[in-house]
């Protein structure tokens, strides 16, 4: 395969169903890695586009297109959504996912990168995320682009899991020296 025309922008709902197909293709290497009955959970959890739906409405979401097919998706969501795992003060991502077919282009990388930018741009004090024992390619990106691991999590699909966080000082273009 040529190298592809790649473009990166921000989703809208009309792009769920190719988010459920790409976001299922790319975790689809962890059944090997997790029990049947983990693997069914987490195949049953990405495959609800109700979620998609939900994360649209709340997060900043980039996608990646290779020729104008989508082959990568991120969600970006603010602060003022905690969840047991992120607290409220800090913006976190969730569900990155690249179409295997399409690894090894950096598009993980490079839609971090886009919800790094937009999160300071929009006065973010950092960006959260978690990962797990299993997801040893992302951690390795995670840890060059300057997220460090904040602490341990309760197991998840009889997994390790841990929070990462990047932080940084928010833009503030207003008081610039000049």
């Amino acid at each position: 395969m040529a190298d592809p025309d790649l473009t990166y922008r921000k989703a809208n709902a009309t792009d769920i169903p190719n988010i459920v197909r790409v976001t299922l293709k790319a975790y689809h290497d962890y059944k090997a890695v997790l029990t049947p009955i983990n693997w069914a959970r987490m195949e049953a959890n990405l495959s609800n586009e109700n979620l998609y739906t939900e994360l649209l409405g709340k997060a900043t979401t980039f996608v990646c297109e290779a020729n104008r097919r989508l082959v990568g998706v991120i969600f970006l969501l603010p602060t003022g959504n905690p969840t047991p795992i992120f607290p409220a003060d800090w913006s976190y991502i969730r569900l990155l996912g690249v179409d295997p077919d399409f690894r090894g282009l950096r598009i993980g990388r490079k839609l971090t990168e886009l919800c790094i930018h937009h999160a300071k741009a929009t006065g973010e004090i950092g960006v959260a995320l978690h990962t797990s024992e299993f997801m040893n390619a992302a951690r390795t990106m995670y840890e060059e682009l300057g997220f460090r691991q904040a602490k341990e999590l309760p197991p998840m699909f009889d997994k390790r899991y841990w929070l990462y966080k990047l932080s940084f000082q928010p833009i503030d273009s207003y008081n610039q020296d000049k």
